[in-house]
């Protein structure tokens, strides 16, 4: 056992340890980023608020293999989702993104089928079903800890 210890070797006994599903959340209402974080940090998921999207494209680009998935606000000043989702394309051509928007959900399916968005989550909602999108949309991405 001390010898397994020693070199690193890994304890059969031991219960693997899983590390929780990390969010980069980019939305520009400051409200919605802190009843996310609250709705979610206390669950499986790491949620990572940014308020736009010039800033977290560049903790993006630093940070892209330590991030499963990319919740992004459709309508933001500045730069639209679109244009923050091209430039997420770019840096990482495998980036799982769901956009999260207000919009009805009809337009919001046909907005995330013309610009490849993996899936939505639909606003306005409570912590509960927040929680329950976040989780189906991730569980179809096969996304796992």
């Amino acid at each position: 056992m001390i010898k397994n210890f020693l070199f690193g070797k890994p304890n059969p006994s031991s219960p693997p340890v899983k590390r929780r599903i990390r969010i980069l959340a980019i939305d520009d209402n400051e409200e919605f980023r802190r009843i996310l974080k609250d709705t979610l940090d206390e669950t499986k998921f790491e949620v990572i608020t940014m308020g736009g999207p010039v800033k977290a494209l560049e903790l993006y680009a630093r940070e892209k293999h330590n991030i499963d998935v990319v919740l992004l606000d459709y309508f933001m000043p500045h730069l639209d989702g679109v244009k923050t989702l091209e430039w997420l394309r770019k840096l990482d051509p495998q980036v799982k993104i769901l956009l999260c928007s207000g919009a009805d959900a009809l337009l919001l399916r046909r907005i995330v089928a013309e610009c490849h968005a993996d899936g939505y989550v639909q606003k306005p909602f409570s912590p509960l079903e927040l929680r329950a999108q976040i989780e189906e949309a991730i569980n179809k991405l096969g996304i796992t800890t």
